[in-house]
């Protein structure tokens, strides 16, 4: 059986599982599916620049918070209902991010990398220090959520419609001209620009819609958690989301999801037997990406079209 045939009869099974996984674990595992959900979103979002691009960022952790913080401060600034604010904050961040991505993309590789990053904690920074608007270290606690979305139960299905509406969106761009273009300039963007394409164009769209995406992230993990920190922010959640889309797989769209969904659990099941969780959860991705270079997805795809050609 093909990789193709395999995805095409997975997809629903997955979908059905999902529907109805509520109904049949406690509340404290569907929790930690909501968290496996928020991560698909950022993880892909962040591997649109990384996989697909070939940019590295390593300031997704900044957009992703500011995200949160938007909706946040509209929610308990503004008294703006939680409908409005968790679009807010998608948008407000892509709007945030164009003149720090006019600067970014005039660089590349390594210095592109450390760009996003240096913009991402003075991100961090201001949130940190400016206590009278956003809490500073004590953050935004407590934020109201509408009576609808006010249990754990009905919260996962609002979870998992954002993931799919969020993962159906960047699969359809990815698979559009522009995503085309944009994987024409990871491969050789000299050669890219040569036959037309506006290589600096591209790359700040890329870096505006990733972001776009890493902040729905963050949107929703504040509706879930109620409350806001800097910490979010911190380059320590970049390397969380960073690991993530490694250990899936970069050049798998899914990829990402699966990463994410090992990761959270991993991290649950660690932190349950051992008071060294770092260390081990560190070292265990590290096992993970050196015996398989190519992520999860990319390890399971090559076994099963290797197995598909052997049958033939």
């Amino acid at each position: 059986m093909g990789i193709d045939k395999v995805k095409k009869i997975s997809y629903p099974i997955l979908l059905a599982l999902l529907l109805v996984l509520p109904h049949f674990v406690a509340e404290g595992w569907i929790s930690i599916i909501i968290e496996m959900f928020v991560l698909a979103i950022a993880a892909t979002a962040a591997n649109l620049m990384a996989g697909y691009s070939g940019m590295v960022s390593f300031g997704v952790a900044g957009f992703y918070g500011a995200g949160a913080y938007i909706t946040a401060l509209l929610i308990t600034k503004a008294g703006v209902p939680f409908e409005i604010s968790f679009f807010a904050g998608p948008v407000g961040t892509a709007i945030l991010s164009l003149p720090f991505g006019w600067f970014c993309v005039r660089r590349s590789a390594v210095y592109f990398s450390m760009l996003s990053l240096a913009f991402a904690q003075l991100m961090h920074l201001i949130v940190f220090t400016w206590y009278s608007f956003t809490g500073g270290d004590n953050g935004i606690v407590g934020i109201p959520m509408p009576a609808l979305l006010g249990s754990t139960f009905s919260y996962y299905y609002f979870a998992l419609a954002v993931m799919i509406v969020c993962l159906a969106l960047m699969w359809i761009l990815i698979n559009s001209p522009f995503g085309k273009a944009i994987q024409a300039l990871r491969d050789n963007p000299e050669r890219a620009g040569f036959v037309g394409i506006d290589v600096r164009k591209y790359q700040l769209a890329i870096f505006v819609v990733g972001n776009f995406f890493l902040a729905a992230a963050g949107s929703l993990f504040c509706g879930f958690n109620q409350n806001v920190f800097a910490e979010y922010m911190h380059w320590v959640k970049t390397f969380d989301i960073t690991a993530v889309y490694l250990l899936g797989g970069i050049f798998s769209f899914l990829g990402p999801t699966v990463g994410a969904a090992i990761y959270i659990f991993l991290n649950k099941i660690i932190i349950r037997y051992t008071e060294y969780w770092p260390i081990t959860l560190g070292a265990t991705i590290v096992l993970i990406t050196l015996f398989m270079p190519d992520g999860v997805v990319g390890f399971i795809s090559k076994k099963i079209s290797g197995k598909g050609r052997e049958s033939k």
